[in-house]
């Protein structure tokens, strides 16, 4: 057994005085002097209003004390999609009630299958409501993105739209929410926008002066927008050619258990004052309304598999939908019926679209168009179609980095990198949130950033809610920046392309989910349940980062203690706060008492 040091068995404690270099208790750093704040003030940047760039703006102010938030859209008014899309029909087929923000939720819904312009009325509401109008800055395009080494922080360089003035901003961090669905992309036939002697349009750039009445009119593109807008404009145009490359599943509804929308009733039933006034007035009743929703997205495992029973079975259930939907013709179902497995590309529950093919005044057109003319469509078979309006409904770029410059630590566009003729050739991000070599950077809604059985609003909800765990993280020690380290992404993508190996996204189909055709990297998907990637985020992994320690913190990683007091303690917070660890009796929750971060 060995012996105690004199000095301590004796009583008599050793000198710590800095007078004393001898000795071995003598000081090597002394704290600066000033109390502990860990909520340094920290100023936020985030880009695009739509639903991503909302729930960050709601979360973040709230969850990271001290911060300063500006939101930059491009647009002239907030909600993303639901803004620029204004086509006749426009609606979402997820339940309003689910398709909300799930920390401000809305009680008086008009319909089961929420239009368009009240989804984007709800999202200026919610602006109003989390009073985020001084923080937002619509019409104000970003054009490039580049890190600043000296300074820690990110310059964004922006375009005021209405002025055309350019300027920069600053901020210690930068939250991309751009969106995957925000830029037309138009086919590429020859003729169509520089030959054709009428009016090309696309459905996300609808013209508010489009008259179609009485006209012939083609629509190009059977995704959500073309199966929407085809029952909506029907009974308005003379003639209507419907050109198809890729046929489509259409389901009875988005997911098992919720309403099937009609021809009749594309929004399902009508929320009547009386349900309004008891959602409004009983919170718990609106809960369980809401999770009814809820648990149907939750879709039991299995149907995703490629060449799985399940699978199987969905297919079955879908094809007597449509079989249903054409009265039990089976040559106009065997038109109809995709080739590839369902789910390859997202399912669409279209109420109305097969009906409508069958009319006489339409015509459903699977050939190949060769050609656009002064007047009309020519395809491959050497048909010529006269037609007076052509409308594109033929989706969006692909966009899943970013769509301007990002210049990162390395002096290196994300783009470049993340391209599919980059270095990396595909998105490879951390947790489809971060980025290597970009310090404080984050997305919301990119690649791998959508699970399965969650909404989206909701998965945005999660994200943000992780992005403020990092900020905070930052902002209360002795750090000016984190990354993700290069070896993480690279793990974690490689989870992302095992997981998908044997899922129905590899079977033979263009899906803007994935890079291309058939069997490839899937761009959209989280690798597990909307439940895996929440337990999954609610812990950073901190060994996965690279940290930079602030100015004055290099010799020691503790700098941050200060005097070994806080904030809080100096500025004199409420009694409440100050004394946060005592609750209630009964109030005590085990699981989560002491860990709430800002007690």
């Amino acid at each position: 057994m060995g012996s105690l040091p004199e000095t301590l068995l004796n009583g008599n404690q050793p000198s710590s005085s800095p007078h004393n270099p001898s000795s071995r208790y003598s000081a090597k750093y002394f704290p600066k002097q000033e109390p502990w704040n860990p909520q340094r003030p920290v100023k936020i940047i985030i880009v695009g209003g739509g639903i991503a760039g909302l729930a960050a703006g709601v979360l973040l102010p709230k969850k990271v004390p001290n911060s300063t938030v500006t939101i930059y859209e491009r647009q002239r008014r907030v909600g993303g999609t639901w803004s620029q899309n204004v086509y006749p029909g426009v609606r979402c087929d997820v339940p309003s009630h689910a398709y909300q923000l799930t920390v401000d939720p809305k009680t008086d819904w008009t319909e089961y299958y929420p239009k368009g312009s009240e989804i984007q009325q709800y999202y200026e509401d919610v602006v109003d409501r989390n009073n985020l109008r001084d923080s937002l800055r619509v019409n104000h395009e970003v054009l490039s993105a580049t890190w600043l080494k000296h300074a820690n922080q990110w310059a964004l360089e922006i375009k005021d739209l209405k002025t055309g003035n350019v300027f920069i901003d600053t901020a210690d961090f930068f939250v991309s929410a751009q969106g995957r669905i925000a830029d037309p992309k138009y086919p590429k036939i020859k003729g169509l926008l520089d030959t054709f002697g009428g009016r090309v349009v696309h459905t996300a750039a609808w013209p508010p002066d489009l008259d179609i009445s009485g006209k012939r009119v083609a629509v190009i593109g059977n995704g959500a927008s073309g199966q929407q807008i085809v029952p909506n404009i029907f009974s308005l145009v003379s003639h209507l050619d419907h050109y198809v490359r890729t046929k489509t599943w259409v389901t009875a509804s988005f997911s098992a258990n919720l309403h099937q929308a009609t021809a009749d009733a594309p929004g399902g039933p009508v929320y009547t004052d009386e349900q309004k006034e008891i959602f409004r007035t009983d919170s718990k009743a609106h809960l369980e309304h809401r999770r009814e929703f809820f648990l149907a997205l939750q879709r039991p495992p299995g149907s995703e598999v490629l060449g799985s029973k399940a699978n199987a079975e969905l297919r079955g259930r879908i094809i007597e939908t449509m079989r249903s939907r054409v009265g039990g013709d089976e040559e106009w179902l065997q038109r109809l019926l995709p080739d590839y497995a369902p789910g390859c590309k997202r399912l669409t529950p279209a109420p109305g679209y097969l009906e409508t093919l069958q009319e006489e005044k339409a015509e459903f057109i699977t050939e190949g168009i060769l050609e656009v003319d002064k007047t009309g469509i020519r395809t491959v078979d050497g048909t010529h179609r006269e037609v007076d309006v052509i409308i594109t409904a033929t989706g969006f770029e692909r966009v899943y980095t970013s769509r301007f410059p990002i210049i990162g630590r390395d002096g290196v566009d994300l783009r470049e990198k993340f391209s599919l003729n980059g270095k990396i050739g595909y998105p490879e991000t951390y947790l489809g949130l971060m980025a290597p070599g970009c310090p404080n950077y984050f997305t919301v809604l990119q690649a791998q950033g959508n699970a399965r059985g969650g909404s989206v609003p909701l998965q945005c909800e999660i994200a943000s809610t992780y992005i403020a765990k990092c900020i905070r993280k930052v902002q209360s020690q002795s750090n000016v920046w984190l990354e993700p380290r290069q070896d993480a992404a690279e793990e974690f993508n490689d989870v992302v392309n095992g997981w998908a190996q044997d899922k129905v996204f590899q079977d033979s189909c263009d899906a803007w989910s994935k890079i291309g055709y058939g069997a490839t990297r899937t761009l959209l998907t989280w690798p597990g349940t909307y439940h895996h990637r929440s337990a999954a985020l609610r812990d950073p992994r901190w060994e996965d980062f690279h940290f930079k320690r602030r100015t004055g913190a290099e010799k020691n990683r503790f700098e941050y203690f200060g005097t070994g007091i806080t904030w809080r303690e100096v500025h004199g917070r409420s009694d409440e706060l100050l004394t946060s660890y005592l609750k209630e009796v009964g109030k005590f929750d085990l699981a989560t008492v002491h860990e709430l971060w800002n007690d």
